[in-house]
């Protein structure tokens, strides 16, 4: 029995166009082509929307209980996601392409949208997932709809609004590693046309990293927050919607193990510091003995206005927003007890007004049209401290720098769609998007942590401004989609598009900048063609949709590293730079299939083949890689440095892409009496093997893996309340976020997502639903 148990709840995932697989018992006439999404501005259904789309209700995140939107990569096999030792290195990868740069200056290739509203930095969208009405990862370049950035892909985020019947939800959680999760959602109309909806969480983990220095576990993390909306519909032309919310995130996050040596003469400091507290290296290993504080914590809030006004068939919609973000982190990157590299962190303060003001016009007619204006405004004051002896012997000098710029970002556009209905079937796309970018640092001031420190190795104390130094860049662009749609019924639809993306210009700035470094990256432009076929059969019982595309994109915006050597120790400048192309193929499928009432399956698979087309001045990871060369000049340009090693990286496969990923989906109900019914789910996730360098190292490459999970329990008939075991890695799958090589030693991210969780998890719902 426990067998059959076991391999039941591993049979599938919570398919991603399959929102009704959630449900506890599906309306007999939902099925998943009736997913409605906003990928054009406009609600549609999914399966008449000429963009690939995967779309998670927020039912199939409860029923897989996750809660973070970083989560979403176990069930859209499309996204990835980066992770770092901080937030301000982390971010998604759709199609295998994502921002592998380190630098605060420069935006995210997939733009994290909630509610409308575009989120200015990467770890602004890495929070609790709470009161979600549904996720859309658009695949491909968005950047002409969706505002800001999403030359890649975007991912977003639509939360719940009032309704006009009294309702109250509440879910707890505890599983492993005292995971405790508490939820609480009330809405309530306040008068005849006047709605409020309020939800409020707190989750906690403890840590799975334990410091033999200092006795503390590291990894663990505690956030809560609440989010609270006002809707008023004075009249049925016009809706006015005012969202406010605060959340808090602090953890012991994100130290590095050392999980393996380098080279056939390891016995570096580090190595014997680690064996001098019994550490042994390995990809299993959970212990550090650093000395200094790991810590990082985030608080945001913001507000947003969206007002909806319609004018005959027209419809007016207005979206205003002002958001904050405070981050305060510090990893200790010297994996060790002494202080070589004690402190390395940040402060930043980040403040972001954007509004968006657009016209949708009636469909139904020869041409329909969305159009809009669009403008962005974010200013981001940080401060970086780093400081350490820096890989030297205990005492001696210690060394220090303390970088902080000031940087200002405007970006305004004008955007339109339209779709020229030439019959009933047949449908042609244009669409363009002006975008003008003006980045500007404002100041930078690098100082030293203490009087008393010696300067960083090729870092003295440097202090300029906009008016001292050419520290402006600005950027005009025309992107643009076109295309075709064919319709043979409102079951099948194909459809044919050309996509030109756009990503505006990066601040390539790092702490140990110089005078006459390239100080900006060039936009990044890519370039898409993709093909589709979105179908239902059999009465909507089946869902079958695929897509085949390549797309190239020029001037990748990367990061690359200087090395140098400082007394024998391996050290670098980290610098944004421009890859030559990029280019990612291949084909993805989704299906959702639903034999009887009470059982629905699904699935989804990607092909993708993600390379560095041209990129010559790539870098090693260490000096002696094989395929490293010297140069003394940095290539492409007239700027001389001492013996920097560079690598060809064309050719190679960009960053934690992998070739091949898919989910299977299971959900059952079965009746077991007239007041009570059973459920089982299952999901397993699979993605073959990648590599976290740009230049194959094979030293920080992990092969392939899967993971499974589910539910097993009961509810009531008529839905008011569930229990549940679950279980999140099911069978214990080991898989590292991130590894690195070192030089003389590989350390990597791990993650709490390695861990097999299981738990119990409760629900309960009182008035409408």
């Amino acid at each position: 029995m426990k067998c059959l148990l076991l391999a039941s709840i591993s049979l599938g995932a919570f398919g991603l166009a399959s929102p009704a697989s959630a449900q506890s018992q599906p309306a007999p006439n939902m099925s998943d082509a009736d997913i409605v999404v906003t990928a054009q501005k406009r609600s549609e259904r999914l399966q008449d929307v000429p963009v690939a789309i995967s779309s998670v209700s927020g039912d199939t995140l409860k029923a897989a209980n996750l809660t973070n939107i970083t989560d979403i990569r176990f069930l859209a096999p499309s996204v990835q996601f980066a992770e770092s030792n901080n937030v301000r290195g982390e971010g998604f990868a759709v199609r295998g392409v994502g921002t592998f740069a380190f630098a605060d200056g420069t935006e995210q290739s997939v733009s994290v949208v909630v509610d409308g509203v575009v989120l200015g930095r990467p770890g602004m969208g890495t929070g609790d997932l709470s009161d979600i009405a549904q996720v859309d990862i658009l695949r491909g370049p968005q950047g002409m709809l969706f505002g800001k950035g999403g030359s890649a892909g975007v991912v977003s985020i639509t939360t719940r609004n009032p309704t006009p019947n009294f309702s109250a939800e509440g879910r707890v959680s505890y599983g492993t590693d005292n995971e405790s999760k508490l939820n609480a959602i009330v809405n309530t109309p306040l008068t005849s046309n006047l709605a409020l909806r309020m939800n409020g969480y707190l989750n906690h983990r403890d840590g799975f990293i334990d410091n033999v220095f200092t006795g503390q576990k590291l990894g663990g993390v505690t956030e809560g927050g609440f989010r609270g909306k006002l809707l008023y519909s004075p009249t049925d032309d016009l809706t006015v919607l005012l969202a406010g919310d605060w959340a808090r995130h602090t953890s012991a996050c994100c130290q590095s193990v050392i999980i393996g040596t380098v080279g056939a003469a390891p016995n570096t400091y580090v190595v014997s510091r680690l064996a001098a507290y019994n550490i042994v290296p390995s990809y299993t290993n959970d212990q550090t003995n650093v000395g200094g504080a790991v810590y990082e914590n985030m608080t945001q809030w913001g507000s947003s206005l969206e007002i909806n006004k319609s004018f005959g068939d027209y419809t007016l919609t207005s979206i205003s927003a002002y958001r904050r973000w405070v981050l305060h982190d510090n990893t200790d990157t010297g994996f060790t007890d002494t202080p070589v590299f004690p402190v390395n962190g940040a402060d930043e303060r980040q403040q972001q007004l954007t509004q968006e003001l657009r016209l949708a016009s009636p469909k139904g007619g020869l041409v329909d049209y969305v159009t809009g204006l669009y403008y962005f405004n974010q200013n981001l004051k940080a401060a970086y401290p780093q400081q350490g002896q820096l890989a030297l012997p205990a005492a001696t000098t210690i060394f220090s720098r303390k970088a902080q710029p000031d940087i200002q970002t405007l970006n305004y556009a004008v955007f339109g769609q339209a779709n020229i209905n030439v019959t009933p079937k047949l449908t042609l796309i244009a669409g363009g998007r002006y975008t003008h970018d003006d980045i500007t640092l404002v100041s930078y001031d690098r100082t030293l942590v203490s009087s008393s420190d010696a300067p960083f190795p090729g870092a003295p104390p440097l202090s300029f401004n906009k008016d001292t130094y050419p520290s402006n860049r600005k950027a005009n662009n025309f992107s643009y989609r076109v295309g075709a749609q064919y319709k043979f019924s409102r079951a099948a639809m194909v459809y044919a598009t050309n996509a030109r993306g756009y990503k505006g210009p990066g601040i390539g700035l790092v702490s140990g900048y110089s005078l006459g470094q390239p100080l900006f990256s060039r936009p990044e432009i890519p370039t898409s063609y993709e093909i589709g076929l979105k179908s239902t059969w059999f009465n909507r019982k089946l869902v079958f949709n695929i897509d085949l595309f390549t797309t190239d994109i020029k001037d990748f915006q990367t990061q690359v590293a200087t090395p140098f050597i400082f007394n024998g120790t391996n050290l670098a400048i980290l610098q944004i730079a421009n890859a030559g192309k990029v280019r990612t193929r291949g084909v993805e499928m989704d299906f959702s299939v639903r034999p009887t009432a009470r059982l629905t399956i699904g699935g989804n698979a990607a092909y993708i083949d993600a390379k560095f087309a041209d990129f010559p001045n790539g870098t090693c990871n260490y000096p002696t890689q094989p395929g490293c060369f010297l140069s003394t000049t940095i290539p492409g340009t007239s700027t001389t440095v001492p013996a920097t090693r560079f690598f060809n990286t064309t050719g190679q496969v960009l960053p934690n892409s992998p070739k091949f990923t898919y989910s299977l989906t299971a959900s059952y109900d079965a009746p077991l009496s007239d007041a009570m019914t059973g459920f089982i789910r299952g999901n397993y996730n699979y993605r073959s093997s990648v590599n976290f360098s740009a230049n194959g190292d094979a030293l920080t490459a992990q092969r392939g893996y899967g993971i499974a999970g589910g539910q097993i329990g009961v509810r009531s008939t008529d839905g008011r309340w569930s229990a549940a075991v679950f279980a999140r890695n099911l069978f214990d799958t080991h898989f590292l976020a991130s590894i690195n090589n070192g030089g003389s030693y590989q350390n990597a991210q791990r993650t709490s997502a390695a861990i097999r969780t299981i738990g119990l998890v409760l629900d309960g719902k009182f008035g409408a639903h």
